[in-house]
């Protein structure tokens, strides 16, 4: 992705977060400092400091040439949607816990922003679901996109019957708590928990991980993106939901069933760091220790 001069950010700020309304009061000082234009959503609570202009969602992610996320994992998944389909780069700042996608420490933030704003960085694409619930007539109902995962479960907590279809061909049905269909990115979160595979964030895959499944021979697939996947639960009553991001849930009508593919559009992320995928594996997981 071509690299524009940065002069309009957007702040994602997480205020639930400790210390996270100092951040972003110093940070909103030290913009204007550099000669930026700031922007927040519209939904942000409280009085902001002078000069800084509420957008819609939409006129932000038109508007703003970097969105900085002050906030943990979740408020990084919850910006890219936000964004979505203008690929915005995004500077995630950790203010949680594992800080997977989010690379950059509060300590770390000015001199990464100077690196970002001179132009000394990268951008990594990440690619993005498109997730359609289908009604009795195969229309879609609604569409939703995701960065991580669309899981579909019973949220009873009981075992649902689904069948599942890989482009043209019926795979199987079968019983589990529920099915897990992750990014590449989304891999090394709900996923992964459920017994998925890790997969290299960049390839251009999809996988499906049914959750605790009722028979051994159900075992997590990865398949080509260009495939859209489709399941329809068969349920005896119990209302199914579909979770998006884990954030995002609606549920599912009688006789529906939800169609999750490769979104047209990516999002997109500032890379600092000169270290691979595999050093955040065994720094943030403990992957081999």
């Amino acid at each position: 992705m071509a690299r524009r001069m940065i002069r309009a950010v957007g702040i994602y700020p997480n205020f639930s977060k400790r210390n996270c309304r100092k951040v972003f009061r110093d940070l909103v000082a030290w913009l204007f400092a550099e000669g930026c234009r700031v922007y927040v959503g519209e939904d942000v609570d409280g009085r902001l400091p002078e000069g800084v202009e509420r957008l819609s969602p939409q006129a932000l992610a038109r508007r703003a040439h970097l969105l900085v996320v002050l906030g943990g994992d979740g408020t990084l998944l919850a910006a890219a949607r936000m964004l979505f389909p203008q690929e915005v780069p995004i500077m995630g700042v950790n203010f949680g816990g594992l800080g997977f996608l989010a690379e950059v420490s509060v300590r770390e933030l000015y001199a990464s922003l100077e690196k970002t704003l001179r132009g000394d960085y990268t951008t990594e694409r990440r690619m993005m679901l498109r997730i359609s619930i289908l009604g009795r007539n195969g229309r879609p109902r609604a569409t939703l996109f995701g960065l991580n995962d669309a899981v579909v479960r019973e949220v009873g907590q009981r075992l649902i019957e689904v069948t599942m279809a890989i482009g043209e061909t019926r795979v199987g049905r079968f019983k589990a708590d529920g099915l897990v269909v992750a990014t590449p990115t989304g891999s090394t979160a709900y996923s992964l928990s459920a017994g998925g595979p890790i997969v290299q964030p960049l390839l251009d895959a999809l996988i499906a991980t049914p959750i605790c499944a009722h028979k051994l021979a159900i075992r997590p697939l990865v398949f080509p993106a260009y495939e859209a996947i489709e399941i329809q639960p068969l349920s005896d009553g119990g209302a199914v939901h579909l979770i998006v991001d884990g954030q995002v849930s609606l549920e599912l009508h009688p006789g529906e069933s939800v169609r999750i593919g490769r979104a047209a559009k990516s999002s997109c992320f500032v890379h600092l760091r000169p270290r691979s995928f595999y050093d955040v594996l065994r720094e943030k997981l403990k992957w081999g220790a």
